[in-house]
């Protein structure tokens, strides 16, 4: 039996939702049937998730061209590795490696779609230029014969809005990993992580960017006037030195990138998500695998997770809601009820089902059957 040459195509290996995706399914799949290789567009700055690909038997290949000279070259170069490795496969993430992706011949192709264009770029980058984009990407997807979306939210926008079929894996992360408490005490964590042991921790765990929205979270924080809580942002975004001057706040901390995710999930004890759009975020899956209880914005992809009815979700944008909601959460009367049923919840939204359902489409698309 030949093995399956398999290429992800992706921008950068800087840590991203995206890319702990792409570790998920390569770290699940089947190595004696599939050969791994990550090819990324551009060298990361920061944050390469370099190390932690070798680590599961993945080859690694960075284009060292700049994002303009990658605009006149990429394409050539990604070209040449599926011919010289005799790709069978290739499988993109993200806006830059789905343009290159469409335009590919004589190979299998496939991308994953993490977000809904019209709503994430026109936040990113204003109405005109969001839409030039999103139309570029989309058309770019159409171009790949397999779809895939991230979640059945995506799935469904596609198909309403675009008029384009997609399949739908819904995101995992790795349950045993979250779920598995620190061998160290909360209170252990708290002082290695300078954190107040006395208080109520809400975490925020993303980009602070405005389609994430910590302006609300910040505005709701204040409202809720609850004095023994703590605030706790761990990501870094083009909003965040205009959030540490506008909240100073001695019970707010902005502690930007950090390596220990994990950590601050044990050593908190709520999570709030306040997103405008969603694919299917990791984010979120972490702290329900954490056991954390989960306030979220009243959108499509958290509903997704959570459940329509979860009392929980607020109104996206409206810091009175989630301020009233934080209440709620800290009452006596509160119940978390999510996960009563987390083992059914676990199984969803784990990695390897989801690795398992990727083999699975790989395989058909290769044309090749189980035995």
């Amino acid at each position: 039996m030949n093995k399956i040459n398999l290429l992800y195509l992706v921008s950068t290996l800087k840590k991203s939702g995206p890319l702990n995706i792409i570790f998920g399914i390569a770290s699940g799949l089947d190595k004696e049937r599939f050969n791994i290789i990550i090819l990324s567009l551009s060298r990361a700055k920061s944050e390469s998730m370099y190390t932690d690909f070798e680590g599961i038997k993945c080859e690694i290949i960075e284009l060292k061209n700049s994002r303009l000279k990658g605009v006149f070259k990429n394409k050539e170069k990604v070209m040449s590795v599926v011919r010289n490795r005799n790709i069978d496969l290739v499988h993109s993430h993200g806006l830059r490696a789905d343009m290159i992706n469409g335009s590919l011949t004589g190979v299998a192709r496939m991308t994953t779609i993490h977000n809904f264009p019209d709503e994430d770029y026109i936040l990113k980058y204003g109405k005109v230029k969001g839409r030039i984009i999103s139309l570029k990407h989309r058309k770019a997807i159409s171009k790949i014969e397999t779809r895939i979306s991230c979640s059945h939210y995506i799935k469904e926008k596609f198909y309403e809005d675009y008029g384009l079929n997609t399949y739908c894996i819904q995101n995992g992360v790795n349950i045993n990993t979250f779920s598995n408490k620190s061998i160290h005490s909360v209170e252990s964590l708290r002082k290695n992580l300078s954190l107040p042991i006395e208080k109520k921790i809400f975490l925020v765990s993303g980009s602070l960017i405005k389609r994430k929205d910590p302006v609300t979270i910040l505005k709701a924080f204040r409202l809720s006037q609850v004095e023994d809580i703590m605030l706790i942002f761990i990501g870094s975004g083009n909003m965040e030195d205009e959030l540490k001057r506008n909240f100073q706040d001695s019970r707010i901390e902005f502690k930007g990138i950090v390596h220990d995710v994990k950590d601050y999930l044990d050593a908190s004890d709520n999570f709030i998500s306040a997103s405008y759009s969603e694919g299917l975020p990791n984010s979120v899956l972490e702290a329900l695998s954490a056991g954390l209880p989960l306030i979220l914005s009243d959108i499509p992809s958290h509903s997704e997770i959570v459940g329509k009815n979860y009392p929980l979700l607020f109104r996206p944008g409206d810091p009175l809601d989630l301020a009233q909601k934080m209440k709620i959460l800290l009452s006596d009367q509160f119940s978390h009820s999510l996960l009563r049923n987390k083992e059914q919840l676990f199984q969803k939204f784990d990695s390897d089902r989801m690795a398992g359902q990727y083999q699975t489409k790989y395989l058909e698309q290769c044309q090749l059957t189980e035995i």
